[in-house]
Parts: C-alpha cells; sequence; structure tokens
C-alpha cells in the first residue's frame, strides 16, 4: 500500500461516504489518472455506532463526537495524516473532534464557502439540507464569517419542501428519541419527480428572497441536481463533495510529490501550525514520511 493515505470518516450516512468515493474517483480520472494502481491509497471508516447527527443537534440524540473520535483513531492507527467526515451536519462537532485525534479533518464547509468567496463574492447564498444542517446554523456561520450574504426559509417552509422531500412526509406517529416517523416518499425512498416539485417551491421563495447560489449540503439532493439546474438556470448550484474532492486531491497529489522524493520543503508536525493548503500539504507529507 502507498505511504502516503487519506481517509474518509464514513457512515455519516452509510450512503454519503459512496457518493464522495465516486466523486473522488472521477475527479482523479479528470485529472489524467488511467489505471487502478494511480489512484489515490484510502481508508474508510464505516462506524454504525456513530449516533445520528441532526438528533444530537436538536438535542434529542446522543453525543456523536466520542464515536467520530474512535473512528478518527482507527485512522491514525493506519497512518492516515488527513480526512473528511463525509456528512454536513458532522462538521457541527468538528472542532471537538479535531481536538482528540492527529488526523487533519478537512472542513468541507470552509472549502465551499471559501469557494464561494473567491469566485461569487456578491451573491446571495441558500443552504438546502435536512433539519439537522438547517438548526444548527452551521453554514450560516461559516458565511457570516466570510461576509456572504445569505438568507434561508422559515422552519415551516424548511420541514415542508426540504426536509421532506430528502426524507418523506412527517407522519403523527413518533419514534424512540422523538423524531416524527417519515412516510417512504422522500428522495431517499426513489420518489424523484414529486420531490423535485417540493424543492422548486422552497426554491422559489429563496428566489424571491434574492438568492442567486444555492449550496446543496445534503448529498442526496446532488442526485436532483440536473433538474433543479433545468428548472432554475439562472442559478448556481454547488455541491460541496465536489469541492471538498478537488481540494483533497490537489493536497494529496502535491503531498505525493514530496513523498516521492523522500522530504518536503518545511517539516509540519503540529495541527495548530497549519494556516494555509501548503502547510496542509506539508503536513501531510511530513506525517507520511515518518509513518
Amino acid at each position: 500500500m502507498k505511504k502516503l493515505k487519506f481517509g474518509v470518516i464514513g457512515n455519516i450516512g452509510p450512503e454519503a461516504d459512496s457518493y464522495f468515493q465516486d466523486v473522488l474517483a472521477r475527479k482523479e480520472i479528470e485529472c489524467g489518472v488511467l489505471t487502478e494502481q494511480e489512484h489515490m491509497s484510502m481508508i474508510v471508516v464505516k462506524n454504525p455506532d456513530i449516533p445520528d447527527r441532526s438528533a444530537a443537534i436538536m438535542g434529542v440524540g446522543e453525543d456523536p463526537v466520542p464515536e467520530l473520535v474512535e473512528s478518527a483513531r482507527v485512522l491514525e492507527h493506519n497512518n492516515v495524516p488527513f480526512a473528511i467526515m463525509a456528512c454536513s451536519a458532522a462538521h457541527y462537532f468538528l472542532n471537538a473532534v479535531q481536538q482528540q485525534t492527529s488526523v487533519y479533518l478537512v472542513d468541507m464547509l470552509k472549502t465551499t464557502v471559501q469557494f464561494i468567496q473567491e469566485t461569487q463574492p456578491e451573491v446571495v447564498v441558500g443552504v438546502l439540507g435536512h433539519n439537522g444542517t438547517y438548526h444548527s446554523g452551521i453554514y450560516q456561520n461559516y458565511l457570516d464569517n466570510a461576509g456572504l450574504a445569505h438568507t434561508k426559509l422559515n422552519a415551516e417552509q424548511q420541514e415542508q419542501y426540504i426536509h421532506s422531500a430528502i426524507f418523506g412526509s412527517k407522519t403523527t406517529k413518533q419514534a424512540s428519541n422523538g423524531e416524527f416517523i417519515r412516510q417512504a416518499d422522500g428522495l431517499n425512498s426513489g420518489v424523484i419527480d414529486a420531490n423535485v416539485e417540493r424543492l422548486t417551491k422552497g426554491i422559489n421563495i429563496l428566489v424571491e428572497k434574492g438568492v442567486t447560489t444555492i449550496i446543496l449540503s445534503y448529498f442526496g439532493l446532488a442526485k436532483v441536481q440536473p433538474q433543479l439546474m433545468a428548472k432554475f438556470p439562472q442559478l448556481t448550484f454547488i455541491d460541496p463533495m465536489e469541492l471538498v474532492a478537488e481540494y483533497v486531491l490537489a493536497i494529496y497529489e502535491q503531498a505525493d510529490e514530496y513523498v516521492t522524493l523522500g522530504e518536503c520543503p518545511t517539516v509540519v508536525t503540529d495541527i495548530a501550525a497549519i494556516k494555509s493548503s501548503a502547510d496542509l500539504v506539508n503536513y501531510v507529507a511530513t506525517k507520511a514520511l515518518q509513518a
């Protein structure tokens, strides 16, 4: 196995890391990878004991941090220097996890917002995702810090047009954790056309509020991105998984060059010292060379 390894903290949800791997493999091929042997060395940890992040954010579920840290420790034991968490809502807990691991956790939300800041600084941003991401306000915090204008649906509109489109219509029955049980009529159940219409109603409200760029913060929404783009050709839709895959690939390729040479320009061993992409490259290469 290659000295340099990349990691994914997955099973949050189970299909999200699979989707990310597909995106990353496609990006590698677009960058000229031709054979199996040329692809990145990657370790994916699928830990089924990680509690639901949305439930924790809403205050009705267990803290996922301990199990997220356990996943990171599996990567540590396998000499993986950097990784992503394949879930937007999990980034609500990123700092708490990062404090307990030497695996550098690439911030997918920061990567996404920085891209918008650098390429479309005058836009008004809307975020589509499930209720956990919505109520956490995490994307809004990143957008505020970047000085980007943004707006959102109200809680009732979020439930009716976005969360229900993803997970299905809410019933009157509740699960043991207090969350309402859903009908099998959402995108996650394979119902496409009706839920594109639900999403369209929500997006129309955002457009009326001045939104010009939409972040698809839940990976499942990428499945219907072509339909949404056809309905709203004036909008820019952004898939964070696409952006973070490009970023990770760039870091890996540069670090791999240093590993092949057997040295890196600057030895970086402390995550606290990482202030730029160049610092991250040197950290990743340093850790790989020390393994």
